[in-house]
């Protein structure tokens, strides 16, 4: 019973709302690489290795894979993004110094995945049917930073705020995807059974961009006579999709050692309409989101731990998106040692280029376990952190603020744009749980 009211509490600290990602996946938003704890836990591998509806996102052939009649699943998800953004110090002659933090963001962001599957046998055949409805893409971040003038902090004073900035992203594209997959058993073969899946993902959703420069009421104060030449900047872009993608795989059961796995995702030709603060009607284009193909196997080695090896490596057709983006390979790792009865360890590694620029790359780390609970039910619980460094242009340039009525100029110039590239760390930590129930 305390592990019923452990799992419930859980999902509902998961339910709490949340909101905000990173400012690098504003362009096409970040995909989503794993759709339950347990393909989180494992290094978002899932091509050869999972199990669920859910488990379908990935690969539709895993649906052979499960026993089960009937199976539901159910899994929220929470990411704690932390961003610094810093700029280098240079002396009177050029040197290097250090690099300063002048902003540093932390927020927190959910998701929702649901999914189901029916099993309906057929002497040596099987037919797996699932439903899943979950975000693809995530254009959800939230970025701040406060602008203030030169003046010293002598007896306690602080420099004077001259503006509050923003940059804030809300929104997802949602697929309600049907799945359906055709297993062969044959023990007598060299492999125990092959299964053939395909799906098709109906993809809706909206994201809505603001960009904000507030003035703060000292520095209309200090330009009575002139506010004008302070203007609140207020820019808001919105979008609104809707397409389709395909999805096929394969998995081959070759025996109790090893499993190979298959899939190919299309291209997503979705039609974008687009709004834009100074627009008088909206823009109708199309986009496509990037093909997929990847191939791995779960190997299962001869030892007391009954140990599991997932080892994945997906490539991702950027260009599609973007002619001047880079087609990228996406690498994934996982492993699952069975402790304790029924208590498996799972960890996992992954590394994920950016289309955008493939020199930024996200390394994540991961672990979890699964605890399994009364009336069928099992929850999976998987978490990762992960890190990803690259340099970018200031959002806000500081020549926009260079009025000499906000600063003092008795001993230094007004600002101009900054020529240095600030350097940026995002911090990753993300957590979800999957509660499933079969009979």
């Amino acid at each position: 019973m305390k592990k019923v009211i452990l799992g419930i509490l859980m999902l509902l600290v998961l339910s709490l709302p949340l909101n905000a990602a990173f400012v690098y996946d504003r362009y096409a938003g970040a995909e989503i690489t794993a759709y339950t704890a347990h393909s989180l836990a494992m290094g978002s591998t899932g091509i050869a290795t999972g199990y669920g509806p859910l488990a379908a996102l990935k690969n539709p052939a895993l649906l052979g894979k499960i026993p089960y009649k009937l199976m539901v699943q159910f899994s929220p998800d929470i990411t704690k993004n932390n961003e610094d953004r810093a700029f280098p110090i240079f002396d009177s002659f050029d040197s290097y110094i250090d690099d300063a933090v002048y902003a540093s963001n932390a927020h927190l962001f959910q998701r929702y995945f649901l999914g189901l599957m029916y099993n309906v046998p057929l002497k040596n055949f099987m037919v797996s049917t699932a439903y899943t409805y979950a975000p693809l893409y995530d254009f959800n971040f939230k970025y701040i930073e406060e602008m203030r003038n030169n003046e010293g902090t002598d007896y306690g004073n602080e420099p004077h705020k001259i503006a509050i900035n923003t940059y804030k992203g809300d929104g997802n594209i949602y697929a309600h995807t049907p799945s359906v997959t055709l297993t062969f058993k044959n023990d007598d073969s060299f492999f125990r059974s092959i299964s053939l899946g395909g799906s098709f993902s109906l993809m809706r959703g909206s994201n809505t961009i603001d960009s904000t420069i507030i003035f703060t009421q000292w520095a209309k104060d200090q330009m009575t006579s002139d506010q004008d030449s302070i203007p609140d900047v207020i820019y808001e872009r919105k979008n609104d999709y809707s397409g389709y993608r395909f999805q096929t795989g394969l998995l081959l059961d070759l025996g109790e050692r090893f499993k190979f796995g298959l899939n190919y995702t299309s291209s997503a030709e979705l039609d974008r309409s687009t709004w834009a603060t100074g627009d008088t009607a909206w823009t109708n284009t199309t986009i496509n989101y990037p093909s997929k193909i990847g191939f791995g196997f779960e190997y299962h080695p001869r030892n007391v731990w009954d140990t599991h090896l997932s080892v994945e490596i997906a490539f991702v057709k950027w260009s599609e998106y973007n002619p001047l983006w880079y087609d990228v390979l996406e690498y994934y790792a996982g492993i699952e040692h069975q402790i304790f009865n029924n208590q498996p360890l799972r960890l996992g590694f992954h590394y994920k280029p950016s289309g955008m620029n493939k020199e930024v790359v996200l390394t994540t780390f991961s672990a979890g376990t699964s605890i399994p609970l009364p009336y069928n039910l099992l929850l999976d619980i998987g978490a990762e952190v992960g890190k990803m460094n690259y340099n970018h242009k200031d959002l806000f340039p500081d020549g926009y603020y260079a009025n000499s009525n906000l600063w003092d100029t008795t001993h230094s110039d007004l600002p101009v744009d900054r020529e240095n590239l600030d350097k940026i760390n995002d911090v990753l930590i993300n957590f979800m749980a999957t509660l499933s129930w079969k009979f």
